[in-house]
């Protein structure tokens, strides 16, 4: 244990002194490999180079999420709703948003609500390779971990796009890829009704849900109050994504559900 201790120590001294050391070249990282003995609490979450999906389970449990890039006029109306139907989600923040938004972040913290990384740039990891997913990844690493006191652990790829080598460069920062299993389509501006449609009638045990709150997505507040008081009405509880992950494991086998249930 004390092995343990120590290694976890030395692994958060390395991170933060490579990314107080902004602008410098990433070292060459090795081949991928796994090293699941030691990995980081996150990232060993993730045994496989696999994304995460959804959580394993029999419970009626879902993690509301939402990515935030852009804009400020979106994020309030999701946050009002969240606080009226008293109810927490995970926020995934990209760096330069964050940077430009602190109070907005502030508030997101103080609502208690879950802060991950949605990177830096808003590309396609899966362009980047390891070396360059590990740079993305450190930028926003900074900028959040300064801005709400806790270092992210879980990232969530921009547009959903990664591969092995992405998964792998997240990771050897210790962090875990995540996708999700409900994608509720806000980011095409489909209708409310579609919206409420797709993240009520695909949802599952252990779902996690993509919505955003980017100011892109213009529908998303007008769907929320119905979407969460629908699930609730259904007999599911929200949990902060950590907590849905740590308490009931990753479905190794999941998926981005898509087919309605006969009937729907």
């Amino acid at each position: 244990m004390k092995s343990t201790r120590a290694w976890f120590t030395c692994s958060a001294a390395a991170l933060s002194a490579a990314l107080v050391l902004s602008g410098c070249a990433t070292p060459t990282l090795a081949p991928i490999t796994e090293h699941n003995d030691t990995a980081p609490v996150n990232a060993a979450l993730q045994p496989t180079l696999r994304p995460i999906y959804s959580a394993k389970t029999t419970q009626k449990v879902t993690a509301l999420t939402f990515d935030i890039s852009w804009g400020q006029a979106m994020a309030p109306k999701v946050l009002d709703v969240l606080k009226q139907e008293n109810v927490k989600a995970t926020f995934f923040l990209s760096g330069p948003w964050a940077k430009n938004h602190e109070a907005l972040v502030k508030r997101i913290k103080d609502d208690g609500h879950q802060i991950e990384s949605h990177g830096q740039e808003h590309v396609d990891l899966d362009k980047l390779g390891r070396e360059g997913t590990a740079r993305n990844v450190s930028k926003a690493h900074a900028i959040l971990e300064e801005l709400t006191g806790k270092a992210p652990t879980y990232i969530r790829p921009p547009n959903g796009a990664f591969d092995k080598n992405s998964v792998q460069g997240a990771k050897d920062l210790g962090y875990a890829t995540v996708i999700w299993s409900v994608d509720s389509l806000d980011w095409k501006n489909p209708g409310v009704d579609t919206i409420i449609k797709r993240s009520t009638k695909l949802i599952h045990p252990g779902a996690i849900i993509l919505m955003h709150a980017s100011d892109s997505c213009k529908q998303t507040d007008q769907a929320l109050p119905t979407v969460i008081q629908t699930l609730k009405q259904q007999g599911y509880q929200f949990l902060l994504l950590d907590p849905l992950i740590r308490q009931h494991g990753v479905d190794d086998n999941g998926f981005i559900h898509t087919r309605y249930p006969a009937g729907s």
